[in-house]
């Protein structure tokens, strides 16, 4: 069985005294606090896409590897557990602020890591008061209440997906037209399970469509059925799986599936 791997954007670099908050609005990474003298992140550092916390926030993860990486690195790790726990603001104000703990799909040192449990214990208590202390430099209380495993932990993201209601991501399907019965049942029959996957889909017709092609001269013009879904986050699993589907059922060498980044333009 293929293992689930969970996408993790990072914010702040293993070994960098400087710490980065992503920028949604904007699509930046901003610089959010600059570190006391000797105090470094021990991991690289992010968030899961597409997810939304108690605080507000994307889930956070930390991602055990042997070496960093940078800010705005993807990578895709698979999650072995959790550290539960609330955080007391300076205003005294409570919330859930879990730290989940992610290891790259490549990883050759943690690769035999499957649980949090089997983590060094030493190296995970010298994590947990990593938080503590951040935390206390920043005037919050950093309250640690226990350790999940993959399960327990996979079901907490899968709640952080449902509660994100951030649709950000415009993912675009361009089909070309074809006038018979079979196109018009399989555009049903895709209509009806990505709006029952998504909430909603727009569909319109693109036409016609010019195509060039240089070096053999080639000219084709075609018409195109776009369907439009926004998202929270981008499935790579899943569009790569559909993309193929698509191509099968109509018979296509090539169906072009994209996605971006929508970023709203608000009056103030």
């Amino acid at each position: 069985m293929k293992e689930k791997l969970t996408r993790i954007i990072v914010e702040t670099p293993k070994g960098s005294s400087q710490k980065f908050d992503f920028e949604p609005e904007q699509n930046v990474f901003v610089l959010n606090k600059i570190m006391p003298s000797g105090t470094v992140f021990p991991f690289d550092f992010g968030f899961i896409p597409g997810t939304l916390g108690a605080d507000g926030d994307p889930l956070d993860v930390m991602v055990f590897s042997e070496s960093g990486t940078f800010t705005g690195c993807a990578v895709d790790c698979r999650i072995i557990g959790v550290i539960t726990a609330t955080q007391r603001e300076q205003d005294g104000n409570t919330t859930e602020n879990d730290r989940f703990i992610g290891i790259p799909a490549i990883s050759k040192l943690y690769k035999h890591i499957q649980d949090i449990n089997e983590l060094d214990k030493e190296l995970l208590e010298q994590l947990k008061h990593f938080f503590i202390s951040y935390n206390e430099q920043a005037g919050k209380v950093f309250n640690i209440t226990g350790t999940l495993g993959p399960v327990a932990a996979q079901k907490r993201i899968d709640t952080g997906i449902r509660k994100n209601n951030r649709q950000d991501i415009l993912i675009q399907l361009f089909l070309p037209i074809k006038s018979d019965q079979k196109f018009s049942s399989l555009l049903d029959k895709y209509r009806k399970m990505l709006t029952d996957k998504f909430g909603g889909i727009s569909i319109y017709a693109q036409s016609p469509v010019d195509g060039f092609w240089k070096e053999t001269g080639r000219h084709e013009k075609n018409e195109l059925i776009v369907i439009e879904i926004m998202a929270g986050n981008f499935e790579d699993a899943f569009w790569k799986k559909l993309k193929s589907e698509l191509e099968t059922d109509m018979e296509e060498k090539e169906i072009l599936i994209r996605w971006m980044q929508a970023v709203m333009l608000k009056d103030n």
